[in-house]
């Protein structure tokens, strides 16, 4: 992930660390380049595309035969589906409601995959990004839901998504676990003999 140095990455470990230590709730980062490879929108287009094209050459020219459209076809399809699934090309043929689709079901599967609905208070706060699809996310506990309105962290989303926006994702980082990690500390004070039940790295997640 170019827009994350290690400098940046250790910034974002002791912000989470920084932020435990004044509440009793667990903060987890995570962070992917995109939440699917969308390849079926990939196959399909290439697919569509070979049976098509080869069509419509022979319906404006005499000089095609049959096995001409054949070997056409199959050298397009080849050809295209190379094409499509380059990442540049990829994102824009996905209709962006299924992208965030996606990303979401890949936040709440990493909510349950670093097991942050283990936490002995049900205290724990997801801060998620998936880079392609432009999505931020801040998942909470029922423990924090209990207290806390899902309303409260929406202005601290919403500069998190401008900072992605800008490339800015490690500052996006930054300045939301601290603005969450305020909130926190006031609804959940530090508790004597609190312990640190999840990791504070940065965690780069990988689709499957």
């Amino acid at each position: 992930m170019k827009q994350l140095n290690e400098t940046l990455k250790n910034q974002i470990k002791e912000a989470i660390q920084n932020a435990e230590k004044n509440s009793s709730c667990e903060f987890v980062a995570i962070i992917t380049q995109k939440s699917s490879d969308y390849g079926i929108y990939a196959f399909f287009v290439s697919a569509f595309s070979a049976l098509l094209i080869p069509h419509l050459m022979l319906w404006l020219t005499d000089w095609l035969t049959l096995g001409d459209i054949f070997r056409l076809q199959i050298v397009l399809f080849i050809v295209l589906l190379i094409v499509t699934r380059l990442p540049i090309i990829a994102k824009r043929l996905v209709p962006h409601t299924v992208m965030r689709r996606q990303a979401t079901l890949v936040a709440q599967e990493s909510f349950r995959k670093f097991g942050l609905y283990r936490t002995t208070k049900r205290r724990a706060i997801l801060f998620f990004v998936s880079i392609d699809e432009g999505y931020v996310e801040i998942l909470t506990d029922i423990g924090i839901d209990a207290k806390i309105s899902s309303e409260k962290w929406q202005p601290i989303l919403e500069k998190f998504r401008h900072r992605l926006h800008t490339k800015s994702v490690g500052e996006g980082y930054l300045e939301a676990i601290e603005s969450c990690g305020e909130v926190l500390a006031h609804e959940f004070p530090a508790e004597e003999g609190d312990i640190d039940e999840l990791p504070n790295e940065l965690i780069v997640g990988h689709i499957d």
